[in-house]
């Protein structure tokens, strides 16, 4: 009868949980959040909808000892709700969250990394593609300027 009480842990550990919508890495480095990337890249724009972002280090820097990652989908007011992601090590100083399902279309998202003892923070926001859009580029402007795309609305229908 005692086996029936470690079953679901058992099963837990067997299985996994499920993900989480926020990861702790300890790498025991000496390093900081300087030379950190990710991918896709701050403001990116049309980003697929089945994209595992990914963090990592360029040559020459190191993480920090303790950090950790998440990333965190925004809506039209600014609010950040937790995307459930599972963690893997894609390399050296490397990092993928996988996406547990897919990410929303035509939605901001943001990845965010602390350094969990200095308390800093960087973060890369991007943008999923929003299916049945042209994906063109708007045409070049000059600096100061900004291009609003605007899609076209259906005409109201009136009696």
């Amino acid at each position: 009868m005692r086996w029936l009480k470690v079953l679901p842990a058992l099963i837990l550990l067997l299985c996994g949980c499920g993900g989480s919508s926020r990861h702790t890495i300890v790498t025991g480095g000496q390093g900081s959040l300087e030379g950190l990337r990710f991918i896709p890249a701050d403001h990116s724009r049309n980003v697929d909808t089945d994209t595992d972002p990914e963090i990592f280090w360029i040559s020459g820097y190191e993480p920090p000892s303790r950090f950790t990652v998440s990333l965190k989908r925004i809506d039209e007011y600014g609010d950040l709700y937790p995307v459930t992601t599972d963690l893997t090590q894609s390399g050296t100083n490397r990092w993928k969250l996988k996406v547990l399902g897919t990410l929303n279309e035509g939605t901001l998202y943001a990845i965010i990394v602390r350094d969990d003892a200095r308390g800093e923070q960087k973060e890369a926001w991007f943008l999923t593609e929003k299916h049945g859009r042209s994906r063109q580029t708007p045409p070049a402007t000059r600096e100061g300027e900004h291009t609003i795309i605007v899609e076209p609305s259906r005409p109201a229908i009136t009696d």
